[in-house]
């Protein structure tokens, strides 16, 4: 079956590009949306990069390679939305797009997959490609939560259940059932830092709202998210089990296991 792979930044589609590469028989596409979309090169038999999401052109991409299934995966830069007109730097599929959806990542996101899907391309979920690399349930490494700390991850828990529905705040940090930070357009690793130069400890919490189209914008974690918390002097991660993407599994555990952080599933 012909694939493409939209890529945008982070680990998340060099992982998926690196085990479509090496199960596919024909090759991949690779439209990537990204700071260094040389780091694709070696994975895709045909890549091409874009500076800001087209959506025609990728469309019309995916559809001359006859790809019968795409994967979305990877973050795309949304401030870059309000630094010019659409009209400026968004093409005629896009601008529709951004016009007639709500700004939220799942708005955005459902808008896309609904265009592609309409084409005959079906958009499956990226955790199908790294089973393995989802979180399960309960205590993930050699230390448990203390009872402070899963006091933090339950409270945590009881604002995203109401911020969610509202498409912010993926993440957020708690101590001594106090919000310090909360995630919006800044994303995790940037809301972790600001967390840092508030209070220097507390927990992560991180989930999905409840009616997350599972075959895009799946939260990850990764070895970045480990560093940025002990920087930041966090103590614990909880993450959503069964819906939480864990990059670089061995080495995410191993420095866990170094920083002494707890490493939760919800």
């Amino acid at each position: 079956m012909r694939t493409a792979l939209i890529a945008g930044n982070g680990l998340l589609p060099l992982e998926i590009a690196k085990r479509l590469s090496a199960e596919s028989t024909e090759g991949i596409l690779i439209l990537a949306i990204r700071d260094d979309p040389e780091i694709l090169k070696p994975y895709a038999e045909k890549l091409i990069a874009f500076k800001t999401p087209l959506i025609s052109r990728a469309l019309r991409e995916v559809k001359n390679w006859r790809a019968e299934q795409l994967i979305m995966a990877g973050g795309i830069v949304k401030s870059s939305l309000y630094l010019l007109p659409f009209g400026l730097i968004f093409d005629k599929l896009s601008r529709r797009v951004l016009r007639e959806s709500l700004h939220d990542d799942h708005s955005l996101l459902g808008s896309v997959v609904k265009i592609f899907e309409e084409e005959g391309v079906k958009v499956i979920p990226y955790w199908q490609i790294l089973p393995e690399f989802i979180a399960s349930k309960g205590q993930l490494n050699s230390r448990s939560p203390t009872q402070d700390e899963m006091q933090d991850i339950n409270y945590g828990c009881e604002i995203l259940k109401i911020t969610l529905p509202c498409s912010f705040g993926q993440s957020i940090v708690i101590a001594g059932r106090a919000v310090v930070a909360i995630e919006a357009m800044e994303g995790t690793d940037r809301m972790i830092k600001r967390a840092g130069e508030l209070v220097k400890c507390g927990v992560l919490v991180k989930m999905m709202r409840a009616d997350q189209d599972l075959r895009y914008d799946l939260p990850t974690v990764g070895a970045r998210t480990l560093e940025n918390m002990h920087n930041s002097g966090l103590t614990c991660l909880a993450v959503e089990a069964g819906r939480t993407l864990i990059l670089e599994p061995e080495k995410f555990f191993n420095l866990s296991e170094k920083y002494n952080i707890a490493i939760w599933g919800i």
